[in-house]
């Protein structure tokens, strides 16, 4: 005889770069315990694996987690957490002054509201970059594992590539050349022939990509000092 099974309750949520809503559920024991497991590892990729898998499952219609940008699935993640094990999170903040003995002393407990943090768009922030005369390119937010190697830009190639790889079209006037009928090797040659500026302007989509982000102000317990800090990514929140 089959054991009776709970029924999970479902969600709404707005992915943030497309606006379409989803339906979700909130992760049970076992995705927790292997969210649990891949934190401990401190293994980048085995972090990102076990989030894409509980994203997966978790998102009841069909969508492509791989496409998305890594803000939405930062943000998805934390609306499925809220829901799964409570929306408020304890974080403790040390004051930046050294108190030596009483730096253990030294820490503020801060209550956050998941359901309150939101992607935040930077001003002037654009998918649209004109580079010259009528000639210019429409951005695509790169992959989750593409934004890791942008992030620096350190390695000029792997950075090329990634830009390749992150533009939609390129238009001319009224001509529009699709990406999806472009080689990489097009592409990569468009990029080389740009100026320094032009290309800037287009690593300055990557900047300036939007972002999960939440400010918090605390003072010390110790010295009464005032302290303000921003809040930036999923870890800051597991």
């Amino acid at each position: 005889m089959a054991l009776p099974m709970q029924s999970t309750p479902t969600f709404n949520l707005k992915i943030p770069s497309t606006g379409k809503i989803v339906k979700y559920r909130p992760f049970v024991v076992k995705e927790e315990k292997a969210l649990l497991i891949a934190q401990q590892s401190e293994d980048t990729k085995i972090m990102i694996d076990s989030l894409m898998t509980v994203l997966q499952g978790c998102i009841l219609d069909k969508i492509d987690i791989n496409s998305l940008a890594m803000f939405d699935l930062e943000y998805m993640f934390l609306q499925i957490r809220g829901k799964s094990v409570g929306e408020n999170v304890d974080l403790f903040f040390m004051c930046d002054e050294d108190h030596g003995e009483l730096n253990e002393k030294a820490k503020s407990k801060v209550t956050i509201n998941l359901s309150e943090i939101e992607v935040v768009v930077p001003e002037g922030h654009t998918n649209k970059i004109p580079l010259f005369g009528d000639v210019g390119v429409v951005m695509k937010y790169p992959s989750l594992e593409d934004a890791g190697q942008v992030q620096d830009f350190e390695n000029i190639d792997e950075i090329f590539e990634v830009v390749a790889r992150s533009i939609s079209m390129i238009y001319d006037g009224e001509k529009v050349y699709h990406a999806t009928e472009t080689s990489e090797e097009e592409m990569l040659e468009f990029l080389n022939n740009l100026t320094t500026d032009q290309f800037l302007k287009i690593q300055t989509f990557f900047t300036t990509m939007p972002k999960m982000q939440h400010t918090v102000e605390y003072t010390c317990p110790v010295c009464g000092k005032h302290h303000k800090q921003s809040l930036e990514g999923i870890a800051n929140f597991f």
